[in-house]
């Protein structure tokens, strides 16, 4: 049987969007059904499912609701794995309720949101924080043990080892999700819960790897679920409504982010028509429900700064004093090396380079540094501000030679050749 290559091709990444898209979804849905000792099982069966649709509408073509689709499957899936491991008695409630196209009714004074309600699960305080973080990324949204240690400045071996720890953990703690979370535990997860959503947005908002220069997907449905926890009675805390009001800000931006070809535009090239005013206009007005309590958070402060780019009408008209103030509390809460590379690229571009560099110098001898691209593009880019080319250029091989998205990978090629 012939099939067309392209339309293959189309399919492929149709399904690589859908798999991002609804793998929590799917995950979350069965661990509803299964409870959260079966979330490996979860994981399992809506890989297999993903898998087998992958091996199967390139040629019969996609089905009209493809996610339903999956959800069958995946459900059929885990039935006859339970059968397989004579679970059936043990599990025959959990069966039937898997085989009901009915929801598993939701306490509506509850979370709701299935993949919020699977991210307070995973964010369980038994779990140490990177752990618990860690784990949250790859069962919710399905990052991979790689891109997991980029965030944590890690690497993909150790990374894998904590994932494993953490989900046998949570195994061993036996509790199900079919029940609501509590108004304590939502209380006590919601930290957690804020920093995933955070990391997810940042996982697409710059992708260390691959085709996109944005996954906007991935961003846009952290986005979602920040929102969701913004204005939800039980979640509406200042640092949630800061955390939506920090998506909306750097969202509003995605089509200015990139030019026609996908290759990436400067924030200071960028052409602010293309910025999306209403998201600048949300992002305003859950700043402002921010301000209403007492602790200023993280988000509160990179809240600050987004809005202070997403409001000046020219790049010469952003007020580098006060970013320069916000980066200022910002490194004293987080003592972030991240924070601190983008807190010396506010400070060249606010008239000090020099200052800038040395600090990115002293930054780079720091473990996991030599490794991170993004501080190797920070010091070219101030190189080159003070016109040396050469270093500059040095830092542009070496930022290449650490990875990057290839529309990243060309842009820097195109800066090193414009420097030769």
């Amino acid at each position: 049987m012939k099939t067309n290559p392209r339309l293959n091709s189309d399919i492929s990444r149709q399904l690589d969007l859908l798999t991002r898209r609804e793998r929590g979804r799917l995950i979350a849905g069965l661990v509803n059904r299964l409870g959260s000792q079966n979330l490996e099982l979860a994981e399992d069966v809506a890989q297999e499912a993903l898998l087998t649709a992958l091996s199967i509408w390139p040629y019969r073509g996609m089905p009209d609701n493809p996610a339903a689709w999956l959800t069958q499957v995946a459900r059929n899936k885990a039935i006859d794995r339970l059968r397989r491991e004579n679970r059936e008695q043990v599990y025959d409630d959990t069966l039937d309720a898997m085989r009901s196209e009915e929801n598993i009714r939701i306490d509506p004074e509850r979370i709701q949101d299935p993949e919020l309600r699977l991210t307070f699960l995973c964010c369980h305080p038994a779990l140490e924080g990177v752990d618990r973080l860690a784990l949250t990324l790859r069962v919710v949204s399905g990052f991979t043990a790689r891109e997991i240690a980029d965030v944590f400045l890690s690497t993909s071996g150790a990374m894998a080892q904590r994932l494993s720890r953490s989900k046998r953990k949570l195994k061993d703690l036996e509790k199900s999700l079919t029940e609501p979370p509590s108004i304590f535990e939502i209380e006590s997860r919601l930290g957690a819960v804020l920093m995933v959503v955070y990391l997810m947005f940042s996982l697409g908002y710059a992708p260390r790897s691959g085709a996109e220069l944005i996954r906007r997907d991935v961003a846009l449905e952290a986005l979602r679920l920040a929102r969701e926890l913004a204005d939800d009675k039980h979640t509406t805390k200042p640092e949630a409504n800061a955390l939506a009001a920090l998506l909306c800000f750097q969202a509003s931006r995605f089509d200015a982010r990139e030019d026609a070809t996908g290759k990436p535009v400067l924030l200071e090239d960028q052409d602010h028509r293309k910025w999306d005013k209403a998201l600048i206009d949300m992002g305003l007005r859950y700043l402002g429900s921010a301000m209403k309590g007492p602790e200023v958070t993280r988000y509160h402060l990179e809240a600050g700064i987004a809005s202070i780019y997403a409001t000046a009408t020219t790049w010469d008209g952003v007020d580098w004093e006060t970013i320069m103030n916000y980066y200022a509390r910002l490194e004293q809460i987080t003592d972030s090396p991240v924070v601190a590379i983008n807190a010396s690229v506010a400070q060249a571009f606010a008239g000090q380079p020099e200052l800038s560099l040395q600090r990115l110098d002293c930054l780079v001898k720091r473990p996991m540094m030599a490794s991170y691209t993004p501080i190797h593009i920070a010091r070219a880019e101030i190189l080159r501000l003070l016109g040396r080319d050469d270093e500059a250029n040095e830092s542009y091989l070496t930022a290449i030679a650490s990875g990057a998205s290839s529309p990243v990978i060309q842009h820097l090629e195109q800066r090193l050749a414009s420097n030769l």
